[in-house]
Order: structure tokens, then sequence, then C-alpha cells
């Protein structure tokens, strides 16, 4: 049999036993808000080749997650606090070598190194 016939009849068995709910989109129902104290952090999904719409998930401190809806107020405004959040770690972790940053502080300390 000709190879490129094999490839078709390949390709087109695929596309029959594959289920067509087994890839999809992590959230089904969405809700508005969520409680923020109850929030460990948040992931944000785009538009994926499965799944066509904007997704966030909020992942709570009992370790359930919670699908969110993204054109709510409470949603974007969240995702904008965690961007904050993880702008500012980075940061605070990208000083130069031989420069400490306290936490607690906004001061930088230089380390000089002693001579022998």
């Amino acid at each position: 049999m000709n190879t490129a016939i094999q490839c078709i009849v390949l390709l087109a068995c695929t596309i029959i036993c594959t289920p067509a709910g087994s890839i999809r989109c992590l959230c089904v129902n969405t809700i508005s808000a969520v409680d923020p104290k109850r929030i460990a952090g948040v992931e944000e999904y785009g538009l994926r080749p499965y799944c066509n719409k904007k997704e966030v998930i909020a992942r709570l401190k009992d370790g359930t997650k919670r699908c969110l809806d993204p054109a709510e107020k409470f949603t974007i405004a969240l995702v904008q606090v965690f961007k904050n959040w993880a702008n500012r770690a980075a940061e605070m972790n990208a000083t130069s070598p031989g420069t400490t940053r306290s936490p607690r502080t906004s001061t930088t300390t230089t380390m000089v190194p002693t001579s022998p």
C-alpha cells in the first residue's frame, strides 16, 4: 500500500478513536468571586488550541481550586494583585551578585570582599 494512503488511514483512525471530550477547557462553570483571605494563588490561562477562552483559576489555602469569571472586576483586580506580587518578588531575587536585600527594608547592603 502507498505510504501516503497509510498515513491518511492512520490519521482517520486516530481522529475517530480519540474521544471528543478528553481534551477540553479546565473550567466548565465559573463563579464571580471568592473570599480573598482564602486565596493562596492564581493561575491564568490564555487561549489554547483545545480551549478557546481565557481561564482564571484561584488556588485556595485548603488545596481546592475555583474557576473565576475572567470578565468580572474582582477577577481582573485579583490577577493584577498577584502579578504585582510576582514582579516584586522577581525584583527582590534579581539583585546583583555581592548585593543582598533585606525583605523588611528597602535598603540595599553591598558586601565588600576582605583581603587575605
